[in-house]
């Protein structure tokens, strides 16, 4: 780093020559050498103070304009997240930027946003109950802007960046998670395949495969392999539009036995009345009651009716989802298997979200802390309340969840 004043032959006058960070500024100050001497000494000690507090330092050229956060911020969601983000994930940003990000920052200089100020806007959200999930959210574009910023060269730090400690205690995700009883989902597929003959199969591959709603609402009959018992997951419909599942990859999903028969029966049927009315089959494998591709909201919707009908509690659709992990625990899958069928990016997130649901023996081991020959009672189980109340059921398993995994060195590809 350096700071210097000298004059220039070549170009008459008084220069005062900046090299910070690999980065270079220069300034002519005419004949006034005082100048000069005063502006270079006071911007070498703001480097200084800089280098120390962390505060983000900007050189550009007398003529360059720093934009504001507002202007920067709308710019880089036009240029950037409209075009390779997924539409849901622009709808999030969106919302983050015009109801909190720009309210509060929007007439900040890029450069001058500072660290405190966004400690502040975390204090203030937290104050009005705001969860843990919901700040993130809101940070999120915030963050995803400033590194932008600083590849452009528009500014040195990221005030965003490094504020996770902040949110520690703001509330448990899993406090959301509300997944269905085994006998509330027997209750639940009764109910629908005899008043929801539709809606029924839906429900079924949610329960029996763990798919996110994009996911069943994309799913097409090329996807399904009854051959090797596996489905496909390609694609996702969000907003009415088509795009890659959230982890941007494909994966297989074992189909139980139950599923596998159901989807077999409703090709069949689906042949049927595609061969009646001279048409071909149709590709996606869930239609809604008017034989188009169903509509998040109106799948929502239909969800909720059928709810009310059942007589079970309100959940979300998404708690479908969840319901096939908490069996799937409740069966003895291993948590690899789990994360590979749903297609979290890494264990540690499966662990995260799931984690409590997980029996526990950890008491066992503090039981063979005490001296030999003294025996007392044995230690209770740690979480009382989350020991299941039913016995096993008799039934059998693929009327209950997903089957074992099937190797996958003997499927048909």
């Amino acid at each position: 780093m350096g700071v210097r004043v000298c004059e220039r032959k070549d170009k008459r006058g008084w220069w005062m020559m900046v090299n910070y960070k690999g980065k270079r500024m220069k300034k002519c100050f005419g004949r006034n050498k005082k100048l000069a001497q005063d502006c270079a000494s006071k911007l070498s000690a703001r480097l200084k103070w800089a280098e120390v507090n962390g505060e983000p330092v900007v050189l550009s050229q007398p003529d360059q304009t720093m934009p504001t956060v507002k202007v920067y911020l709308e710019d880089w969601m036009n240029i950037y997240v409209k075009v390779h983000c997924k539409p849901s994930t622009y709808r999030s940003y969106k919302r983050a930027v015009d109801s909190r990000l720009v309210p509060t920052f929007g007439d900040r200089p890029l450069h001058l946003l500072k660290r405190d100020d966004v400690k502040r806007l975390i204090a203030k959200l937290s104050a009005a109950g705001k969860s843990k999930g919901t700040i993130k959210n809101c940070l999120v574009p915030l963050k995803a802007a400033y590194n932008v910023a600083i590849e452009d060269g528009l500014v040195t730090l990221n005030p965003a960046s490094r504020l996770g400690r902040l949110l520690k205690g703001q509330g448990d995700s899993r406090q959301h998670i509300k997944p269905l009883t085994r006998k509330e989902v027997i209750t639940l597929l009764a109910k629908a395949e005899s008043q929801h003959s539709v809606l029924h199969p839906v429900l079924l591959c949610a329960v029996r495969a763990g798919l996110r709603m994009g996911e069943l609402i994309g799913l097409q009959w090329g996807d399904v392999d009854f051959h090797g018992g596996f489905i496909e997951v390609r694609r996702a419909v969000v907003l009415g539009q088509e795009t890659t599942p959230k982890s941007h990859k494909i994966r297989r999903v074992d189909m139980s036995p139950q599923l596998q028969e159901t989807l077999e029966r409703l090709k069949e049927v689906r042949e049927l009345e595609s061969m009646a009315q001279g048409k071909n089959l149709e590709l996606l494998v869930f239609l809604s009651p008017e034989g188009n591709r169903w509509d998040d909201r109106n799948l929502r919707r239909s969800w909720y009716r059928c709810l009310d009908r059942t007589g079970i509690r309100q959940v979300r659709f998404h708690d479908l989802r969840h319901t096939y992990v908490s069996l799937m625990i409740e069966q003895g899958a291993h948590p690899k298997y789990i994360q590979e069928q749903v297609g979290h990016s890494s264990i540690q997130v499966t662990m995260d979200t799931y984690g409590h649901l997980f029996p526990s023996q950890s008491r066992g081991w503090v039981a063979k802390l005490d001296d030999e020959g003294k025996e007392g009672k044995s230690a209770p189980q740690a979480h009382p309340e989350e020991v299941a109340t039913e016995q096993p059921s008799d039934k059998p398993l693929e009327n209950l969840v997903a089957v074992p995994r099937i190797e996958r060195g003997t499927r048909g590809l």
